[in-house]
């Protein structure tokens, strides 16, 4: 049993390389991301790099992640700078219908924002998967999110709670800093690249 622990080849050993391989793609994606208009072109190449490991395709996690970036930028930064552009907006929206008391205002940001996040939910992992132009991204992963209710509030169910904890427990928020710096983002981006699977594969097979 013991020999079996440390197999190179056993469960054991395959897991400690998977979570390495998000550490380094965390660390990758917050460092690429820092500039902010990157962004999108981080979570493109995040998404595609988790999509290739989970599909058992072994390879340098860091050659793939940049190679992906390379291939992501030109069609993710203008999706990302929109999405950021209309959460700004929203955002000042709401806090400008707070200060005036009006209500009708508050509902139209917070509606706003909503279809904001539902097309950054699928946006990216669209765009790592699919070939198409920036504007069609962008409608699919609208069409895609209407169409698939239930598994766009599973994936925000998912990363709800830890950032919900992170934010609203501070005694517990900065033990957790330190897992968003190494591990956070990227193995809740896996997750979500685990429950877009069958998202895909219906699109593919109806195709």
């Amino acid at each position: 049993m013991l020999k079996s622990f440390f197999d190179p080849n056993g469960a054991f050993a395959r897991g400690m390389e998977r979570v390495w391989s998000l550490i380094v793609l965390n660390v990758l994606w917050l460092v690429c991301s820092l500039p902010v208009v990157t962004m999108g072109a981080s979570c493109a190449a995040l998404y595609q790099v988790l999509g290739k490991l989970i599909a058992g395709e072994d390879g340098h996690v860091a050659r793939q992640f940049f190679r992906a970036w390379g291939e992501n930028w030109k069609k993710a930064t203008p999706v990302w700078l929109i999405l950021l552009a209309v959460a700004a907006l929203c955002g000042f929206d709401l806090y400008m219908a707070r200060l005036n008391d009006s209500f009708l205002w508050e509902l139209l940001a917070v509606f706003a924002l909503q279809l904001a996040a539902m097309v950054m939910t699928f946006a990216f992992p669209l765009m790592a998967r699919y070939e198409n132009t920036w504007r069609n991204h962008l409608k699919n992963a609208m069409l895609v999110a209407v169409g698939h209710l239930p598994r766009m509030l599973l994936i925000w169910a998912v990363w709800a709670v830890p950032v919900g904890v992170s934010v609203f427990i501070p005694e517990v928020g900065f033990y957790l800093s330190i897992v968003w710096v190494l591990i956070g983002y990227s193995s809740l981006s896996y997750v979500t690249a685990l429950l877009l699977r069958p998202v895909f594969r219906n699109l593919e097979e109806n195709a």
